[in-house]
């Protein structure tokens, strides 16, 4: 078995269906990522670090906008199991990285969607993935991220990491896109 860390094993599942999506900002106009910004999601160490940067990641499909949540879920017959990661999307307008990976771009305001003041929106990321988990498996708790071995497998240890590697051309397309209300693939 090739699993990069002790404890991980059983047959890794591909997502059924992997979508990345950029969305705008609910109060505004977007700016440009610069290149090169790095962006976290969720805390691959919840358990060390606690609650304060992880996120509830977990859904079924055809219930994505009334609930996530921080553990594994058994869907209803006919939905299926689904991750989403909505990444912070408020970028401080100087800075790709920081000391933490947090402090240079954070998440807007809850209720208002508006970034902290001296703070940007940028196009966020939204990366979803669904997956195809036998119903059995899913009641029987027989699946599981892998994760560092202190997590034992924590569904609110589930994390994403970005970096914008993507042309000036290309990041301006999207801004456009976005700030226009369309709805573009590339």
């Amino acid at each position: 078995n090739e699993n990069e860390l002790e404890g991980n094993d059983g047959e890794i599942q591909r997502p059924e269906v992997a979508e990345l999506q950029f969305r705008g900002s609910p109060v505004g106009k977007v700016v440009a990522m610069p290149k090169f910004l790095r962006i976290l999601y969720g805390d691959a160490k919840v358990t060390a670090n606690g609650n304060k940067n992880a996120k509830d990641s977990w859904t079924c499909t055809g219930f994505e906008d009334k609930v996530q949540i921080n553990k594994y879920p058994i869907c209803p017959q006919g939905s299926k199991v689904k991750r989403i990661h909505d990444f912070p999307s408020c970028w401080d307008g100087k800075n790709i990285d920081s000391a933490k990976h947090r402090e240079h771009i954070v998440f807007p305001d809850k209720n208002s969607g508006k970034c902290p003041k001296g703070f940007k929106a940028v196009p966020q990321l939204r990366i979803s993935l669904t997956y195809n988990i036998p119903r059995d498996i899913q009641q029987k708790g027989q699946y599981k991220v892998d994760s560092f071995p202190e997590e034992a497998h924590n569904p609110f240890s589930d994390h994403d990491d970005f970096a914008n590697v993507m042309s000036q051309q290309i990041m301006d397309r999207l801004v456009n896109c976005v700030n226009t209300g369309k709805k573009c693939k590339e």
